[in-house]
């Protein structure tokens, strides 16, 4: 369970110092002087730079994702039921001031997952004070709306020269979405949470790169999360323009979740793509992502495709 954690915190601190310290000699055999990265968006990373004061955008995603194993916590693979899930997500960001923007998530999640199981019998026991267990399964269906979510993004470093910039990106997550039961799969967490993370953003001639860091806080008592602490999560993406309206792009995107009663999970993937800016007003963006190391999560592939428009 260690393992993965341990070697992407590495891996993203190594990425982090190229980021900030190499430009010499690499900007140099990359660099044209009048060269301009015309976008800083990623697939699955959120970037540094924020819309401009007045500017609006509204991006849209749809997400697939299935699989048919899962990790154990010893790192082993494992056969499962499968799991499905299709989500529709919207994302309206406003600039409302200079390096800062603030924004509104919302989206819809249809699920199918065949070992999922409802423990109706969880911290019930019999006449002797046996725990009793659930030998049902199910529900294994469910759709609904997702959670409310409210993000800002603060850059509060800019350095032209250096071609360097880093935000501070909060997210509250309100739940406001529907609830599971014993009938359906629900798309909502069911409490309240704070995601505090920072975003480094940087340009190498044609390159650019950003990195995530950041951790996902429950606001709740461990008893309405289920002995669930938090998320440590770190992400790191590369792209290349191409050309003007194309650039392809490589991210890895990692996870450690905090927890009690087994509740402690690893998780990493890779995602490849293009973002594809197609004109100043519209912007295409389409990757898969794939599940290649982990512990107590199921493995997944995701096929990504979204779509924005700005003002």
């Amino acid at each position: 369970m260690i393992g993965p954690h341990t070697d992407c915190h590495k891996t993203s601190v190594f990425f982090l110092f190229l980021l900030c310290s190499c430009q010499v000699p690499l900007q140099a055999m990359l660099t044209n002087e009048h060269t301009v990265i015309e976008e800083h968006s990623k697939i699955a990373t959120v970037d540094a730079t924020p819309n401009d004061p007045g500017q609006v955008e509204f991006w849209n995603s749809y997400v697939i994702r299935g699989g048919q194993f899962a990790w154990k916590s010893d790192g082993g693979r494992k056969n499962r039921g499968t799991y499905e899930s299709q989500t529709w997500n919207t994302l309206t960001t406003v600039g409302f001031y200079k390096n800062m923007d603030i924004g509104v998530i919302e989206g819809f999640q249809h699920t199918l997952d065949k070992e999922n199981n409802y423990n109706e019998f969880k911290d019930m026991t019999d006449s002797f004070g046996n725990h009793v267990n659930d030998s049902t399964k199910g529900p294994s269906h469910g759709f609904g709306i997702e959670d409310l979510g409210l993000t800002g993004r603060w850059r509060f470093y800019d350095a032209e020269e250096k071609k360097l910039e880093i935000s501070y990106i909060p997210t509250l997550y309100v739940p406001t979405g529907r609830r599971g039961n014993f009938d359906h799969l629900g798309a909502s967490q069911g409490y309240t949470s704070l995601d505090n993370a920072l975003a480094f953003t940087k340009d190498i001639g044609r390159w650019n790169g950003t990195v995530n860091l950041g951790y996902n806080t429950p606001l709740a008592h461990w008893e309405r999360t289920r002995y669930y602490y938090g998320t440590a999560h770190v992400n790191f993406a590369a792209g290349y323009q191409w050309l003007r309206w194309l650039q392809p792009e490589v991210e890895v995107v990692s996870s450690h979740d905090f927890g009690g009663r087994g509740k402690t999970a690893n998780l990493v993937s890779v995602v490849l793509g293009f973002v594809m800016p197609v004109s100043d007003h519209w912007r295409f963006e389409t990757g898969v992502q794939q599940d290649v190391l982990g512990s107590n999560k199921i493995q997944t592939t995701s096929g990504i495709f979204s779509v924005a428009f700005l003002t």
